[in-house]
């Protein structure tokens, strides 16, 4: 932080902390001609207080109203710029960091983006928000409906973030023998967080079809199910990177009772698959794999 605006960017924080316990009526204020700091800035404190009244006003413009914060804007004793931080709004996700953690989680690499292009930095985000702004702006949406654009972004971003936490607590209720998961059905999980947990496989059977799929450290072991193909029956689908064999999958559902392969069957191939990996020690060795790394 520069050490100019050091006392500023306090004095900013305890604004935004203050503003969401304040009683109806409030508001908030940001500037005509939205750029995407007012405008998620905007949104992201109306997510906090949905009723919260909105006013877009002139840059210059001075607000005094206590119930009121005017972000984005430079003047006035209701003023947020966050010039300390980078943007407003990342002054805002830094406040969640100990109000609502999830919120800050889900926003920080968003908030550490606009801190860079607010400040007139180069970012490297694919998608860059400023972009977007830029684009509703061409469709000719006004400032209201910019924000409202910007609302359902950061709504539908937190909400990730909440269900990556759930999917992580269902992760550790899923059992790993020798480095192999096989995820119940009707159990959501994602594979990445059970490689997180010393998986290196992770079998599905599902109204989908069944499917398993290999993590990365395997495959950059050279370790690939392309090498399962003459194994499994006709119908299967083996992806020619390997790190996936499915009979069925969410895009092309199918019946597993049709895949040729019980459960315990194809458990038993790739537990079976997986260890060969790790007792043949001398083809590992030849390969530069380190057997203790690829089945722990």
């Amino acid at each position: 932080m520069a050490e100019k605006y050091e006392a500023q960017t306090r004095e900013e924080i305890c604004k935004v902390k203050d503003w969401p316990s304040k009683e109806d009526p409030i508001s908030i204020a940001t500037h005509q001609k939205v750029d995407a700091d007012a405008a998620f800035s905007a949104a992201l404190l109306q997510i906090l207080r949905p009723h919260a009244a909105l006013a877009f006003v002139r840059a210059d413009a001075i607000i005094t109203d206590n119930k009121c914060l005017a972000v984005d804007l430079c003047e006035g004793p209701r003023a947020v710029k966050g010039l300390g931080v980078g943007s407003a709004f990342g002054l805002v996700v830094r406040v969640m960091k100990d109000v609502d953690r999830p919120v800050y989680n889900a926003l920080r690499r968003w908030a550490k983006q606009l801190n860079l292009t607010d400040s007139g930095k180069h970012c490297n985000d694919s998608v860059v928000l400023a972009e977007l702004v830029s684009c509703w702006r061409s469709l000719k949406f006004d400032d209201a409906q910019i924000v409202s654009k910007a609302k359902e972004l950061i709504q539908g971003k937190i909400l990730s973030e909440k269900q990556t936490l759930e999917l992580k607590k269902s992760a550790k209720t899923v059992s790993i023998e020798n480095g192999v998961a096989v995820v119940p059905e009707g159990v959501r999980v994602r594979a990445g967080h059970l490689f997180k947990r010393g998986a290196v496989a992770v079998i599905r059977q599902s109204k989908c079809g069944q499917s398993v799929v290999i993590s990365n450290k395997l495959l950059k072991n050279g370790v690939s199910l392309t090498e399962l193909t003459s194994l499994l029956p006709e119908g299967w689908f083996v992806h020619p990177q390997g790190f996936l064999a499915c009979f069925g999958s969410v895009k092309a559902p199918k019946d597993y009772r049709e895949s040729g392969l019980k459960l315990e069957d194809f458990i038993t191939i790739i537990k079976t698959w997986v260890m060969s990996h790790k007792l043949n020690r001398k083809n590992i060795a030849g390969n530069n794999i380190n057997c203790e790394e690829v089945v722990q």
